[in-house]
């Protein structure tokens, strides 16, 4: 017992004199936990984007816009004109849904045979789907309600004979991208795209920390290298090496799992390429803080449930509060997870990608000349 207890107490002797490792085990948990209570805090997705197509445009068409209005699950920014023009603003996530009001909406209901809403949602992130559904169920069978007792009280029935008759307002949901829900379709890419920048992340921190920790940045020095093309000679094979690792990860999801790929291989090569570039990038920033590859390792791997949680790939982006925004627009992943996801099952082009292409290109550039010249600081005093 004696030598156990000795043991354990040069451990924390080691534990104290190492404050990273004692400020990682004792408060990057509750860092954790305030931080995913922060973007979960609005409990439910909330402004769901919306268009409406009225092919009726009667007075109960507009009942039914305005009730789905008065939702705060819904936010209508307007009606189309088409289901082109529908289809269109859903294929380019201008929106994540769609109501489609039939031409026999009015006439039907006053027929007594009753009549369906169409309500279409883009199922490519599954909570916008769920969501949708069970707000749309909730408003229509309240109006459903409301029209059938109010109709019934009018042809003489009392209040609670007519609350019992049937409902003549229902609702057909189309799932549209995922219509069958399938978690795999849903989930496995992004799970695979955090793996890749963890690897990258890591390898590209512990490159530079490796030497330090050895001392052969001096070797270098001595060679007559420059700083930057030490830099640049570290971040070439890991940028060629992981670039082929992730297209051979992402082939197996949609070869080997099934997961549908219907857009661009170009454009999710060019996406890949400039993300990979800002990893690598602030992996040499944190290689610059680490004294050795423990410390790197340390602090990559700190790196990775953040970036999932917040990159919106589960929990959408506009569901959080905006300080969980704040650090979904800091985090390279952000960019990447939900374009990979929705050129695989919705087929997205350039135009819809470019937007975070370039935020992620503008990263890199501003970057890594940062990086270099902090480096060359470092580099410089061997």
């Amino acid at each position: 017992m004696s030598k156990l207890l000795a043991v354990a107490a040069r451990e924390w002797q080691y534990m104290k004199g190492n404050r990273r490792l004692l400020l990682i085990m004792c408060f990057i948990p509750t860092l954790y936990l305030l931080m995913f209570g922060i973007m979960y805090s609005n409990h439910v997705i909330k402004n769901i984007s919306t268009v409406v197509l009225d092919y009726n445009q009667t007075a109960t068409s507009r009942m039914v816009i305005q009730a789905f209005r008065d939702s705060e699950k819904f936010d209508v920014l307007g009606l189309v004109q088409s289901e082109e023009q529908l289809q269109k603003m859903l294929d380019h996530r201008e929106v994540m849904a769609a109501v489609v009001l039939p031409p026999d909406l009015d006439s039907q209901i006053k027929k007594g045979k009753g009549s369906q809403v169409l309500v279409v949602v883009n199922g490519s992130n599954m909570l916008y789907s769920n969501s949708v559904m069970s707000a749309a169920n909730e408003i229509i069978s309240t109006l459903s309600a409301g029209i059938s007792i109010k109709s019934l009280e009018g042809q003489g029935l009392l209040p609670e004979k007519a609350s019992s008759t049937a409902l003549p307002l229902s609702y057909r949901l189309r799932v549209w991208y995922n219509p069958t829900f399938n978690y795999t379709n849903f989930l496995l890419v992004g799970l695979a795209c955090t793996a890749i920048q963890q690897i990258v992340l890591l390898y590209m921190a512990v490159a530079i920390a490796r030497e330090k920790e050895l001392g052969t940045l001096k070797e270098l020095v001595a060679s007559g290298y420059r700083s930057y093309q030490v830099v640049l000679g570290k971040m070439i094979p890991y940028f060629l090496i992981n670039l082929i690792s992730a297209n051979l990860v992402l082939l197996l999801c949609f070869n080997l799992f099934q997961v549908p790929f219907r857009g661009s291989f170009l454009v999710l090569e060019l996406l890949l390429v400039v993300f990979m570039l800002s990893i690598l990038t602030i992996g040499i920033f944190l290689s610059l803080i680490c004294k050795n590859e423990l410390e790197a390792t340390q602090i990559a791997m700190l790196v990775a449930i953040p970036s999932f949680l917040f990159s919106g790939f589960t929990w959408p982006v506009e569901a959080m509060p905006l300080a969980a925004k704040l650090i979904s627009a800091a985090l390279p992943l952000t960019y990447l997870v939900t374009d990979v996801r929705d050129i695989a099952l919705m087929g997205i082009d350039l135009p819809q990608v470019l937007p975070n292409i370039l935020i992620l290109a503008s990263l890199t550039t501003f970057l890594l000349p940062l990086a270099i010249c902090c480096f060359n600081r470092q580099y410089t005093k061997q």
